[in-house]
């Protein structure tokens, strides 16, 4: 199935445009990402049209990339700004495309399609990140060798929570909480109550909850929107209070197609106690990579093996379990997105 263009994909976290310059697939598109000297993120094609060279094997000059083969320098847009062996006339035929960038939340955005398209108000709502004086956040990244939209049917089921991750929910039972399903334009919620939830006192300190029951009240409600960007925030709160006098772990899990079976998955993890301890914040950006990397990964690479070359899991006539609600709703947007984008590219080339 083809990737949908005309969407916000995150190419990158902020930080990673430290670096001189990132080259990523996405979509199968081959994407060098760099700064500007006044801060402004670019991408252009990673790919000299001359020699066909990544252009990420050359070096930054100024606010351009120059081939390191044999120097054609193309700045953020994609124009041929030099071509030191040639007069001005070959640089208009040396440009190659550019994308429309945003850095938003403290990701680096890419839009795919015609950047004159692009708008950053659509860019989903992670402003978790952005509120450093009350959550403190960490953000990392997991290559897989899988399909992104397995990922996605991952996140959205929190029923493997139990199988896949026994430690992270001892003492509680998935068939005690409540799961609501619903879609509101492209954007699909499941809502997931914890009711009498097990929190054992050594966590009831960590998370700071202070002394009192173990059984508490709480949440995993997540948000999925195209093109597999979710956010899950989980909660825990005593029982005769509000939310807020509980605590709080919002999520990001942003997932970026790399080719059919492979993908990037960028996420960060927030929290709403020892803001101050940077301790902490290591530790959670271990732990999710270590569940992400030998338990979800695993199973989710497992998958694309034996589904092969095939990126359409819904072709295979799986078992359709109730808690899979959310993710096959997520699978039919996509689903129709897709096919409305291939429609309107053909009845565009057709007039044309």
């Amino acid at each position: 199935m083809p990737f949908l263009k005309n969407t916000w994909y995150v190419a990158a976290s902020a930080g990673e445009l430290d670096a001189p310059m990132v080259s990523r697939t996405i979509c199968n598109q081959p994407i060098v990402l760099f700064r500007n000297s006044d801060g402004t993120p670019a991408a252009i094609h990673d790919r000299c049209p001359h020699r066909f060279v990544p252009l990420s094997m050359g070096k930054r000059v100024g606010d351009t990339i120059q081939c390191g083969y044999h120097g054609l320098a193309f700045d953020g847009t994609g124009a041929c700004v030099d071509a030191p062996h040639d007069d001005d006339s070959q640089k208009a035929r040396a440009c190659i495309k550019g994308y429309a960038v945003a850095e938003k939340h403290k990701w680096i955005w890419i839009w795919m399609g015609e950047a004159a398209d692009a708008n950053p108000d659509l860019i989903p709502d992670f402003g978790f990140f952005d509120e450093e004086d009350t959550i403190a956040c960490c953000q990392g990244y997991t290559h897989m060798k899988g399909n992104y939209q397995l990922i996605s049917d991952n996140l959205l089921d929190l029923s493997h929570i139990h199988y896949l991750h026994p430690e992270v929910h001892q003492g509680s039972n998935f068939e005690d909480f409540t799961n609501k399903v619903k879609r509101d334009g492209d954007t699909v919620y499941s809502m997931l109550y914890r009711h009498h939830y097990h929190i054992d006192a050594a966590k009831r300190g960590m998370f700071g909850l202070g002394e009192g029951p173990e059984d508490v009240e709480g949440q995993g409600h997540s948000r999925w929107d195209v093109p597999g960007v979710l956010f899950v925030d989980t909660a825990f709160w005593d029982h005769g209070k509000t939310i807020d006098e509980g605590y709080r772990t919002p999520n990001a899990h942003l997932i970026t197609p790399e080719t059919e079976t492979s993908s990037h998955y960028f996420w960060g993890s927030g929290r709403t106690y020892m803001l101050d301890v940077p301790q902490v914040t290591e530790m959670a950006a271990a732990v999710m990579k270590n569940v992400f990397e030998t338990q979800d990964g695993p199973m989710i690479e497992a998958q694309q093996r034996d589904m092969g070359e095939s990126t359409d899991f819904l072709n295979h006539k799986p078992i359709i379990l109730k808690a899979d609600a959310a993710g096959v709703m997520a699978r039919r947007i996509m689903q129709q997105k897709i096919r409305a984008e291939a429609g309107e590219t053909i009845l565009q080339d057709a007039a044309e």
